[in-house]
């Protein structure tokens, strides 16, 4: 079930394979036992069926690569095998390997760069790329490498080898900004591949053994220091990684003997193009989608700091998907629609300026295409000819309150209905400045979680109550409610809107518990694939549900009462 309510919230869900299921239709749609039944089935004698080729565009190249697509009866059995292995070796991972991981993003790579540079002085860092990674990941090593790891349960090893026979490793997509898209066992394993460069390098330096045992980690390094041993602050995301050492001598060396370890331990291949050795004083380097560079700090003499900008050639590939939709708001069919793609634009550019905010120099670089930007939406607006279009102060606007109540800037605005839709601007951006990963942050700990929501500032959700909900829906089995409304969509759902009502009747307040919880429909005509969403599921006790089903007196308080006559109203589809 864990499995399923992770993949139904990706966009690729609606993808099909090539089998041509899709996840609402043939999944949330089915009665649950028979889910249940057909993926055990499935993982007693796994046998994945091809995935389907697309062929996407690589980054600032014209041509493209091969994207594979599992059907979505395999994408569950990944999800799976995936929820089985991952805690058993994110255990185990390098602190600062940041791609593909629980609670870890392309801003903790950023912070651990800029903070070593910064830290140690060293200046010269090797900017690596391996060759085709994807493409030419070992199966054989990669087996014995899950094995090292503890991953020893035989039927999961034949399973992941079957996996990776379908070509699972070339489901991975990394778009314009750094961030890997697709697949979801493979971004796993492609980090199970690389912890052994991870392990060597840090050994080496970082966690070099020495004789003496010291009390602090600093006294350490610095007697690492007076060796001949050459330093390396390793920084990996995915197959994209930095090294960050002292002299430009021993940088050199590094490429090589990792160049070495690549294709003797991994089968792999460092491109000598794209692997660049750079003084970071004299030039930036490239990073994750970032251009990070040491200048010196003008209040301090002798120190420098880091200027990090948006790595423009990469941003402007982003741009270009941006001129693109608002040149379409012209073509809006109607003013519906017109309101949605404003919104939907405004979600792009917000994701935009949320991945940058690392950037010191976020404002500066945007400030450049703003302008440019802003007038293309206006006249592709004014050319819709829907809905006249004004120039209005961003705090003006009804939409994007939390985002425009900062800014007096002026942007395009549409009236309707008494509202005005303001189209956000580039310019809406500020330095966030990243912090170092704290390492006791995890998934799976509650301590790790905590530190995890107090981050994000975000709310920790109620644990779902699966004893309720398994005693509830074996009270509906026992009544013969086997309709298809009670399918695995409503199985699944319905957790979210006990969850969200706190475990408590939307009407009047009663704790609930699995002798007296049922779940409304608000509105039980909608379609099959509309009417077990969340919003219209709500928890309530017996007695509340029984009288909205029913034409009793009401009994209860004034706004009890309101409450059940509006549910009352809502049974009825509208004429």
């Amino acid at each position: 079930m864990t499995a399923i309510h992770k993949i139904k919230g990706n966009k690729g869900s609606r993808t099909p394979g090539s089998d041509g299921e899709i996840m609402q239709k043939h999944i949330l749609e089915v009665g649950y036992d028979v889910v249940i039944q057909r993926v055990q089935k499935l993982l007693d004698d796994y046998k994945p069926k091809p995935v389907r080729r697309k062929m996407i565009e690589k980054l600032g190249k014209k041509e493209k690569r091969p994207l594979g697509i599992p059907t979505i009866i395999d994408r569950v059995v990944q999800q799976c095998v995936k929820q089985i292995i991952e805690p058993i070796l994110e255990a185990q991972f390098f602190n600062h390997s940041y791609g593909f991981r629980p609670m870890r993003e392309a801003k903790h790579a950023i912070a651990r760069t800029t903070h070593m540079t910064q830290s140690t002085g060293y200046k010269w860092v090797i900017e690596g790329d391996i060759s085709k990674f994807f493409d030419e990941v070992n199966h054989s090593i990669l087996v014995k490498k899950l094995w090292n790891m503890g991953i020893r349960d035989q039927r999961v090893l034949m399973i992941i080898k079957k996996m990776l026979k379908a070509g699972i490793m070339n489901e991975i997509h990394k778009n314009e900004i750094g961030t890997p898209q697709g697949g979801i066992i493979s971004p796993l394993l492609a980090n199970a591949y690389l912890h052994k460069l991870d392990e060597w390098i840090v050994r080496e330096w970082e966690q070099k053994r020495t004789k003496r045992e010291y009390s602090e980690r600093g006294n350490k390094l610095k007697s690492l220091q007076r060796t001949n041993l050459k330093p390396a602050y390793f920084v990996r995301y995915a197959d994209d990684w930095v090294l960050i050492t002292n002299t430009k001598a021993n940088a050199e060396k590094w490429k090589r003997r990792i160049s070495k370890y690549l294709g003797t331990n991994l089968k792999l291949r460092l491109s000598d193009e794209k692997t660049l050795i750079t003084n970071m004083k004299q030039k930036g380097i490239k990073f994750l989608g970032f251009e990070m560079k040491l200048i010196p700090d003008k209040k301090a003499r002798k120190k420098v700091i880091s200027r990090i900008k948006p790595d423009e050639s990469k941003l402007k590939l982003k741009l270009k998907k941006l001129y693109k939709e608002a040149f379409k708001l012209r073509y809006s069919t109607s003013t519906e629609w017109l309101i949605n793609d404003i919104l939907n634009y405004n979600s792009m550019v917000r994701g935009i300026i949320n991945y940058y905010q690392t950037a010191t120099w976020v404002n500066i670089v945007m400030n450049k295409y703003n302008y440019n930007l802003d007038r293309k939406v206006y006249f592709s607006l004014e050319k819709s000819r829907r809905l006249s279009v004004e120039w209005f102060p961003a705090n003006e606007v009804d939409n994007l309150h939390s985002v425009h109540k900062n800014y007096t800037t002026k942007i395009p605005t549409i009236k309707y209905k008494g509202l005005k839709i303001g189209v956000t601007s580039l310019l809406f951006c500020k330095w966030d400045m990243a912090y170092n990963k704290r390492q006791e942050e995890t998934p799976y700990t509650f301590k790790g979680r905590q530190l995890y929501d107090k981050r994000t500032k975000t709310k920790n959700p109620l644990a779902r109550a699966d004893g309720i909900l398994s005693k509830q829906y074996a009270r509906y089995i026992a009544k013969g409610m086997t309709e298809p409304i009670y399918n695995f969509e409503f199985v699944l759902n319905r957790a979210y809107a006990l969850n969200r009502d706190k475990c408590k009747c939307n009407v009047c307040g009663e704790v609930l518990n699995s002798e007296n919880l049922e779940t409304h429909h608000k509105r039980p005509y909608l379609p099959l694939d509309k009417i077990n969403k969340v919003d219209n599921l709500i928890s309530l006790c017996m007695r509340c549900h029984n009288l909205i089903h029913s034409e009793l007196d009401i009994n209860l308080g004034t706004k009890e009462t309101k409450k059940i006559l509006l549910y009352r109203e809502k049974l009825r589809p509208l004429t």
